[in-house]
């Protein structure tokens, strides 16, 4: 039982780190980010499930610190020193990949504002027959 506590923590923070890159990867390819505006095709607004995704990301990110905080008590006097020696990396990891979350919103937004703005203008331009 012991291992199980002393590896929670990471294994909590493993998961945020994977979540937070599954929905860097997933904005990236629906916000075609890396493609030009003029090879890029219709562009998606984000969707709801992607920015509830994003909140429980950032809640992963949060809860291995303090579930640490409430078990520390209970871990070997190494496995303690690795997590607050480590502490500081993992908190800035997390922390980067959270903000890249948003940044990659930001900009699947923002393209898919250029497909409406260019949807609109096409019509508005398009002669009457």
């Amino acid at each position: 039982m012991t291992v199980i506590i002393e590896l929670l923590p990471v294994a909590l923070w493993i998961i945020a780190v994977v979540m937070a890159a599954n929905i860097i990867g997933i904005t990236v390819l629906r916000g075609r980010l890396f493609i030009p505006r003029s090879r890029r095709g219709p562009v998606n607004p984000v969707s709801w499930t992607m920015v509830m995704a994003h909140v429980a990301s950032f809640v992963m990110a949060i809860v291995p610190f303090p579930v640490y905080a409430l078990m520390a008590y209970t871990m070997d006097d190494d496995v303690r020193a690795f997590y607050e020696r480590y502490a500081l990396f993992g908190a800035i990891v997390v922390i980067v990949l959270v903000m890249s979350e948003i940044a990659a919103m930001y900009v699947q937004a923002r393209h898919a504002m250029e497909t409406e703005m260019d949807r609109r203008l096409g019509k508005a331009v398009r002669p009457q027959l």
